[in-house]
């Protein structure tokens, strides 16, 4: 008798407008403290703009903007993770950067139904842990395709 093996996950947890989220740690490229970002015209109102990281003009994506949250000013604890989104590499602001979590598949859930439909497609499932429910992050969906297509005609960074 064969033993089905359960897959390992580990989610990286973030605070955005105080409350918990996660995303998946293999997606993350690095988390820097904020550089400073030059605004760029015609974007939706949740790009911050760019910043150059390493020769790279990479895009900011406030995401507290992104789910309709008040942006308050950057703080100490202020944190660019920046991310491969469909080969583009994207810098994500979060309030706070938290522990990193290793679950199993089956420790996620799949995520409620009553959401806004259009944030019920940013979260791909929720977990819970030592009493928290954390939701996790569909990185691909952070952004529509049109919102994509603005990203297009911005600098490409080096993913």
């Amino acid at each position: 008798m064969t033993a089905t093996r359960v897959r390992q996950i580990q989610l990286a947890t973030f605070v955005v407008g105080g409350e918990e989220y996660a995303l998946d740690i293999m997606r993350i490229k690095e988390i820097i403290n904020p550089l400073r970002v030059t605004p760029v015209p015609k974007v939706p109102a949740f790009i911050e703009g760019v910043i150059e990281l390493r020769s790279a003009i990479i895009p900011i994506v406030d995401l507290r903007k992104r789910f309709d949250l008040p942006a308050p000013a950057p703080t100490r604890g202020t944190k660019y993770i920046i991310v491969a989104i469909e080969g583009r590499i994207v810098g994500l602001v979060v309030d706070a950067v938290g522990e990193v979590l290793r679950l199993t598949e089956t420790d996620l859930r799949p995520p409620p139904q009553l959401m806004d439909p259009s944030a019920a497609g940013l979260f791909t499932s929720v977990c819970k842990v030592k009493g928290r429910i954390v939701m996790v992050l569909d990185i691909d969906r952070i952004l529509s395709s049109q919102e994509r297509l603005s990203l297009a005609g911005l600098p490409r960074g080096q993913a």
